[in-house]
């Protein structure tokens, strides 16, 4: 069995820590179109179906989405831990505290239709408690932006909760010092059609950008008919040691390994032995992904046959 690459095990990436480097929330009462797809098939993000409104700003804590998980436990006189668990319930909710004054903040918090007010400025505002609080479920959307920091193309992240419904709300405060905030919580619930309380996108440009570059591959072939000698490889200036005519896979590599522009562990080879069958090289390791030199070749070496000739193409580009 190989001895373990721990860093190509661990596969560390800083390209996948995600920040929301900005956010939108976005509210619809439940008559309001579902979420179905936020991007196309390209990655575009799509816009919302109409009804939906934006919450605006919220305090610098952002959204906060919590889980709480109900267990079911049997414990057994011979064991110090459960002998089995089971999950009964799995429910998300999400918290906010809005900053703004706008329709979707105070009807979310203060449980009123969206459509209870006129717009922004055109008439009064009024509301009053009723005396039997009603039950509004409502559609939510939570939309992060990031960057690909190589690129800077926008990457996406994007929570629908189809039905949501509010279970909490936090003292309206008015001070001096302090926007006034309407701080709620929101729990989502299983959709009908949609068949889930919670659905997460993640996609954008730059999402796409993180797609795995192809590795190269090189297909290295020998006709004529060779019956002895050798050939050699050049890699970017470097020239293997004499690779013989009936070299195997194992031996191509070998050879190719030992320049210093290529190395250990930095090619894969297949197929073979020569002459009869082509042996491909794939670059791998340090040089994965990249658009590496096509290797040239010098058959003087090979004897017998019909003018014995070794010849390199590229079958998969690197990079791509």
């Amino acid at each position: 069995m190989p001895a373990a690459n721990f860093d190509q095990m661990a596969a560390l990436r800083t390209s996948l820590i995600r920040k929301a480097l900005t956010y939108a929330i976005f509210a619809a009462d439940a008559d309001a179109p579902a979420l179905t797809e936020a991007f196309d098939t390209e990655g575009v993000l799509q816009e919302l179906p109409t009804g939906y409104l934006p919450v605006g700003y919220t305090d610098s804590d952002g959204v906060t989405f919590s889980g709480d998980l109900g267990m079911s436990d049997v414990e057994s006189g011979q064991s110090a831990s459960p002998t089995r668990s089971d999950v009964e319930t799995d429910t998300q909710t999400a918290e906010w505290t809005p900053q703004e004054t706008n329709a979707a903040a105070v009807c979310l918090y203060e449980n009123l239709p969206l459509d209870h007010f006129p717009t922004i400025g055109t008439a009064a505002w009024s509301w009053s408690r009723p005396a039997s609080p009603p039950t509004l479920y409502r559609r939510l959307v939570f939309i992060a932006r990031d960057l690909n920091k190589v690129t800077g193309q926008p990457i996406y992240i994007v929570k629908h909760m189809p039905s949501a419904l509010r279970t909490d709300r936090d003292d309206e405060q008015w001070t001096r010092t302090e926007a006034i905030t309407r701080k709620v919580t929101y729990q989502g619930y299983i959709d009908e059609v949609v068949g889930t309380d919670v659905r997460t996108w993640i996609d954008g440009p730059g999402w796409r950008d993180l797609k795995p570059l192809s590795n190269e591959v090189q297909s290295v072939a020998i006709t004529g008919g060779p019956t002895g000698g050798t050939y050699t490889l050049t890699y970017s200036g470097q020239t293997t040691a004499g690779i013989a005519y009936n070299a195997t896979a194992t031996a191509v590599r070998t050879a190719l390994a030992a320049l210093s522009n290529i190395g250990s562990g930095n090619v894969a080879c297949a197929g073979g032995p020569h002459p009869d069958t082509p042996v491909t090289v794939t670059f791998q390791g340090a040089l994965a992904g990249a658009d590496v030199a096509q290797m040239t070749a010098s058959s003087a070496g090979l004897t017998g046959g019909t003018s014995p000739t070794v010849a390199v193409t590229t079958t998969t580009p690197g990079g791509a």
